[in-house]
Order: C-alpha cells, then structure tokens, then sequence
C-alpha cells in the first residue's frame, strides 16, 4: 500500500530536518550533537531539537531532558525544546514533569516547489520586491516583523543568526505604490530538501511563487557547492489566516509542533558574544573610518597597504611559510588573542574585518575555550587583508597578503605582543612605518 503525499513528506521532514546538526551552524552559537539531541547555545538563550525517541521510556526521557537542563543551567541560558504530534514517546508529559511550560502551538505545513500556484496578475503599482539593505532596514519593514507573528523564526533571530544577509536566505516585501503592505523571509536549510519560510506578516500568498522559483534555483552558483534540489517549502502557522493561506495554496499538514520553555535561575546575556556582518551599515561604516584614518590603498603592489601610526610595529610573515607551518600559524594566532583581550576595555567589543567577505563583532571574554565559540577571524592575511580593530580604531592588527606581513599598532598592544612576535617571526620589518636599519632576517630569534 502506497503511502500519502503528506506522509511521504513527513518522513523525509523527520529524516532531515530534525536532530541534525547543521553543517553550517548560527554565527557564535555552539551546537552539540549529542545522540538523538541537537543541543544550540546562542549566549542569549538554547535550544535542543531532537529525532524521534520513541524507543526511550519514560526514564530515559527524564534523565535527557536533566542533562539539557544542567547544560543550559550551567550556561544560564533559557531553553526553548519542540515537540512534535506524531510522535509517540510521552515527551510533552514528562517536560512538563521537569518544569518546562507549554508555548506556541502550530501547523507543520509542507508543500513540493513544483506544486506552489504560479504568481497572479497583481494591481497596478502593487508587487513584490526582493529586499536589499535599505529596505531591511526601513521602519516600516521592522515594525511590520517585529509586530507580528508568533513566527518559526522571528526576523531578528535570522539576522543574529547571520543568514538573512546572503544567497541562503531570501527576504521579501509586498508593495502598493510605494507603501510596504507585508513582508515575508525565508531559508535554506542546509544539505536537505527543504526551504523554510521563517514568517510573514499576514497572509501573503503572493510570496510563495518567488519563494518557489528560488528554492528551485538554489545557492550552488553562489556558494560553489552543489546541494540536493530544494523540493519543499515547509512553513509553520497556528490557526488564522496565514494558515488558511497556505492551506489554499496547496500546503498540507504533516504534524503539529509545540514548543516548552524553561530558564534556569540568574540573568541571562542580553546579547549573543558574535554577530556577523557583512551587508550592514555598522561594517561599512568602520571599513570607511579605518580607511580614511589609515590611508587604505588596497593593491597587490602598493606596501605597506596602509598609514602606518606611530605607535605600530610591523612583522614579515615568511617565517611561516605560506601558511604552511600550521603550529607557527596558530601560536602567531594565540599570540594576538591574549594581547588583544588584555587591553580591551570593560564591555569593548572587537571587530574582525575580512577585505571581501563577512566579518564579525565579538566580545573577546565569551569566545575561545572549550564550550565556548571560537575566536572569529585569524591574524594571518590567508589571502586577504585581515584586520582585528576595536571600534574606536586605537588599536588593532592589519595582515597584508601580498607583503606577507602584519603590523600591530596601539601602545597597549604593542606592549603585549611585541616580545613574542618577534621571537616567533624574527627580526621587524618596520617600525612607525619606517624601515629598520638592519638586515632583515624571518624565523624564530632569541631576544
């Protein structure tokens, strides 16, 4: 006996989508795998997904659920957990055993790319329109995400997240004459079949066909990797008129989905340690002050690159070989860390800029360590200008790919670093900007 269109695509959502870590997981979050259990530290707060546990009894269920409970309480972190309807272990009971309350209850709705209705003739002056930065960012566009939903993944959490600014992830707005009327946003879930609207702000059916012309595209030609096709678009939706929406554009559902939450005793931080940015008016804003400040002339042939402050000191990187010497590499890395976290400031955060790419604000105490996310970024220019800057730019690192070369500048960093560097690379290529009198030598050295 064949199975329904529906539970065919239940399975395939439980095969995927659920208790897998993903393989690129949320910007500054740590995410454990852990049997059946995904486990995700976001610094603000957790959440666990899970496989199906059928197979567990109910002491089983008690003794997972107090070990996500002693992981989260050590972190002081609220937890968020889903469960699902069809499912037949007594999860939902025994999280309320353990202190957990009961949230948002939803539709787990589906629908195959192929089947999404194509899009209608609209008004005169009314359209949907993809959203670039300055969109994103209007008023009226928060205020209509902000003000809406319970939604599967709130705008402001994808953004955190550090997807909602790239190929992965689709964000829309729907127009009459220039007033936005609704918006809708939307991801990829990495290494699956499946696209999944994280919310829209009312029942706006006039996304999906755009959604589904982008899910059947794909990120492969922007990202160089080629993933399965995205054959669905799973949306989640309690009762109303989103879901009726949806339903009448041909999704079913598959389940139902309830989330429980529990927060351990303590203040929780209110914000995640690392934010990525890369499409965002903070990043160019601090690319342009370091230009202007320094005098950043990007070229392969122009060296040293930059205005070389005073108060700098700048190294040859030859002694690592390319790259190659990987211990070199991470003691070069270790070096700065420690230099950089002994001068910040109380609550200064540090920047990490990557000249083509993302780069992250990060709080120097919440990363590295065991349990903890890694430090963003490296020192050694791996093909790009690489930069640790504080925001005020008093001091910071600046690695010159072509040159091979890093220089340091900011007194109190200097005072950290400069002894071991120089142990480490050898001789200084440059201080102040100027050349040293003496002949350049690159490796380790006794001083």
């Amino acid at each position: 006996m064949s199975r329904s269109p529906s539970s065919e695509m239940l399975a395939a959502y439980d095969a995927q989508t659920r208790g897998r870590a993903p393989r690129f997981g949320p910007a500054g979050a740590v995410v454990r795998q852990e049997g059946p259990l995904v486990r995700t530290h976001f610094g603000t707060h957790g959440t666990v997904g899970h496989q199906a546990l059928d197979s567990l009894t109910e002491a089983g269920i008690d003794t997972l659920i107090g070990e996500q409970q002693t992981a989260f309480a050590a972190r002081g972190e609220p937890v968020e957990w889903t469960a699902f309807a069809h499912d037949t272990a007594p999860l939902p009971a025994r999280l309320r055993a353990a202190g957990f309350t009961p949230g948002w209850e939803r539709s787990v709705l589906v629908a195959p790319v192929r089947d999404i209705p194509p899009p209608a003739a609209m008004p005169p002056g009314r359209g949907v329109r993809e959203l670039t930065r300055a969109g994103r960012e209007s008023p009226a566009v928060r205020d209509l995400a902000a003000g809406t939903g319970p939604h599967r993944i709130p705008l402001a959490e994808l953004e955190a997240d550090g997807r909602a600014r790239h190929r992965g992830a689709s964000m829309l707005a729907l127009e009459a004459d220039a007033r936005v009327l609704g918006v809708g946003w939307a991801e990829f879930f990495d290494g699956t079949e499946f696209a999944a609207i994280g919310g829209m702000s009312g029942p706006h059916t006039e996304f999906l066909p755009v959604w589904a012309r982008w899910a059947r595209e794909g990120p492969s030609r922007h990202r160089g990797w080629n993933p399965p096709d995205f054959r669905f678009l799973v949306a989640e939706a309690a009762a109303g008129p989103v879901k009726d929406a949806l339903v009448e554009s041909g999704f079913q559902e598959i389940t139902r989905a309830r989330t429980y939450h529990w927060k351990p005793s303590g203040t929780p931080a209110a914000t995640r340690p690392v934010r990525r940015l890369y499409d965002d008016a903070e990043h160019d804003a601090l690319w342009d002050s370091f230009g202007r400040q320094f005098a950043f002339k990007p070229s392969v042939e122009t060296y040293p690159g930059i205005r070389e402050p005073s108060a700098s000191v700048t190294w040859h990187l030859g002694a690592l070989q390319d790259g190659l010497d990987r211990a070199a590499v991470k003691q070069l890395q270790g070096i700065i860390e420690s230099g950089l976290l002994a001068c910040v400031r109380p609550d200064e955060l540090l920047h990490w800029l990557d000249r083509h790419h993302a780069g992250y604000r990060f709080d120097p105490r919440r990363v590295g360590g065991s349990g903890r996310p890694r430090w963003p970024g490296s020192a050694y220019p791996d093909g790009d200008y690489y930069l640790y800057l504080t925001a005020d730019l008093r001091l910071g690192t600046f690695g010159h790919p072509w040159e091979e070369s890093l220089c340091v500048f900011g007194e109190e960093l200097l005072a950290e670093v400069e002894e071991p560097l120089t142990a480490l690379l050898g001789t200084v290529l440059r201080r102040g900007g100027r050349h040293v009198d003496n002949v350049r030598t690159f490796g380790p050295t006794d001083i």
